[in-house]
């Protein structure tokens, strides 16, 4: 009978050291990670709270999804996202150059999305929808007052069905259905200028392919008389560092430095490109929807004196993210940096200044920007 009461002492004491040792772990991963030795209990508490007594139905996924996107928010960097099923999706098209929609490029408008681009055989180019379109509303909801990606998550879809988009130009609302189809982007397109030795290469986006479809133009440029180039990065958001890299080395020095950043740990990276010794007078052209890689690339032109850089003052994104994989259908894009062009400039929050100011409004029926880079390359020996 001793042993039996001893055995069941044993057991009460073993779990119950069990039990403590349980508590104080998670009050120390709880400090680490909130500062709050209770944090765990309140985040649960809340939960619990809420499931109990709100008086509404309740989606359990949508509440731990919120509580993740707030995790993230509150870091109050609008670069920095919770990314769920459905906006993992739309940031891994736009990183792969494939997505289902109508073949937009967006900018901010005041009020709703500006059509800053439209993609060649695209729906949107079919439907005659025309860069300086205003999109005011997708599907009868108004997106004055919209964030922007927002208003892109709207437009897109699953291929085969149908958005509604209500377009303002000049003045008049025009209200069109669109069928949304698998879009392919060509992230990289040239020519040669007419009558001269002038190519011109513009670049949409810095996706997985941009250096290689890059290169590729630049050299079948090159064989058709290429001896001076204008570089065309507006409204161009950006994208993959790496690939802003392998563009550059068509035109930088050998070994340029890119961009470099110093990382969590104090850490110096830095991408460098292969380069060229065959360097040719550039123009760069820049708009307020330049961003990040477009702005690496511009700043690098500039910084090296390669070239002149034409247009208005860029966004200003000179941070990079990383994106953490949280499981198959979410992930957390987070800043991990500042970033420096070769000269060690920062531009976040600040921008590339062009150096030859040149405005251009949606309306306009000359793209003013263009000719002043021709007559800057026309002038040049």
């Amino acid at each position: 009978m001793k042993k039996i009461r001893k055995d069941i002492l044993d057991a009460v004491l073993w779990i119950g050291t069990a039990i403590l040792t349980a508590i104080i772990l998670l009050a120390g991963l709880s400090y680490q990670y909130t500062s709050d030795p209770l944090g765990f209990v309140k985040l649960f508490r809340t939960l619990h709270i809420v499931e109990t007594h709100y008086a509404g139905s309740i989606d359990k996924q949508a509440l731990l999804n919120g509580a993740l996107e707030g995790i993230v928010a509150k870091l109050g960097d609008k670069h920095s996202v919770y990314l769920d099923g459905d906006t993992l999706k739309s940031f891994t098209d736009q990183m792969t150059g494939s997505y289902a929609g109508i073949g937009i490029y967006l900018g901010s408008a005041a009020d709703g999305g500006l059509v800053a681009g439209v993609i060649d055989d695209s729906p949107a180019s079919e439907a005659d929808i025309r860069r300086g379109d205003v999109i005011t509303a997708i599907d009868g909801t108004a997106t004055a007052g919209m964030k922007l990606e927002d208003i892109s998550q709207k437009i897109r879809g699953p291929v085969d069905t149908t958005v509604t988009l209500t377009v303002r130009r000049d003045g008049t609302d025009k209200t069109i259905e669109l069928q949304r189809r698998r879009i392919h982007i060509k992230t990289v397109a040239g020519q040669m200028i007419e009558g001269t030795d002038i190519g011109y290469i513009r670049v949409a986006v810095f996706s997985e392919n941009t250096g290689e479809e890059f290169t590729k133009q630049f050299k079948a440029l090159q064989e058709q008389g290429m001896k001076k180039m204008i570089l065309d990065l507006r409204d161009n958001p950006g994208g993959l560092v790496d690939q802003a890299t392998l563009v550059a080395s068509n035109f930088v020095p050998p070994e340029s430095t890119i961009v470099s950043y110093m990382d969590s740990n104090g850490k110096e990276e830095a991408f460098r490109a292969d380069g060229t010794t065959q360097l040719i007078p550039m123009v760069v052209l820049i708009n307020e929807n330049s961003a990040s890689a477009s702005e690496i690339v511009a700043g690098d032109v500039q910084d090296m004196k390669l070239g002149t850089i034409v247009g208005v003052k860029s966004y200003g994104k000179g941070t990079v993210q990383g994106v953490y994989t949280i499981d198959g259908e979410n992930a957390v894009k987070l800043t991990v940096a500042q970033y420096k062009t070769t000269k060690g400039r920062q531009i976040d929050g600040i921008g590339i200044e062009p150096d030859t100011v040149v405005s251009l409004r949606p309306n306009d029926t000359i793209d003013y920007q263009l000719e002043k880079a021709l007559e800057i390359l026309k002038a040049q020996a």
